[in-house]
């Protein structure tokens, strides 16, 4: 009797010591996983990687040069079938209009702000700021309006675009009514990375 429970107690080290050695070897791959260090996630994975200019609206906060623009204001304007949308900006440095444009297939974005007292009219050359501007483009174009932008709610306008020779200088001419003087306004091109767009919180 003695000799099978000598035989018993055998087994039942082994299988102690085989449970143990299982548990260690689990141990360790436990202690292992908790060590590597996990791949990083994009948390803005989700999100899109540009914004979309063409969405910009009434209520949108931009960031342009480290400063806060609330969007006061939004004109939509069509000639020939072709579309854009002016936008005021207002912030702490004074107002700007942002314009954004398809040009055959590429975007387009100008900033532009308005110059006083010049008494120029897009007749023939013009010289600003010691600089020579020639015209590139001049039409009419119908437009609806929506929010603050000192227009009235649709109407019919005319414009008429300059550059310099080397396109840095940027002019436009822009009438509401053909009674009104010409507003006259510099602007400079700016890419979408310049700019930082928080849209709208929807209203529920």
């Amino acid at each position: 009797m003695s000799d099978v429970l000598l035989v018993l107690l055998i087994v039942f080290l082994v299988a102690v010591a085989i449970l143990a050695a299982v548990v260690l070897v689990l141990r360790r791959r436990n202690l292992a996983k908790a060590a590597a260090p996990r791949p990083r996630v994009d948390p803005l994975a989700d999100e899109p990687d540009v914004y979309d200019p063409h969405s910009i609206g009434v209520g949108d906060v931009i960031t342009y040069a480290g400063v806060d623009h609330v969007v006061r204001g939004t004109i939509v304007l069509e000639e020939g079938g072709m579309t854009w949308r002016e936008h005021l900006l207002d912030g702490s440095t004074g107002r700007r209009w942002l314009t954004v444009e398809d040009d055959e297939g590429d975007l387009e974005m100008t900033l532009w702000m308005r110059r006083e007292g010049t008494n120029l009219t897009p007749d023939g050359d013009v010289i600003l700021d010691d600089r020579v501007h020639r015209q590139i483009e001049r039409g009419r174009a119908a437009y609806t309006a929506e929010g603050t932008t000192g227009t009235p709610p649709s109407g019919t306008m005319e414009y008429a675009d300059y550059a310099t020779a080397d396109k840095t200088g940027q002019i436009a001419f822009e009438r509401w009514a053909p009674t009104q003087s010409w507003e006259v306004s510099t602007g400079r091109t700016v890419s979408r990375g310049e700019l930082t767009v928080y849209h709208r919180t929807p209203e529920a």
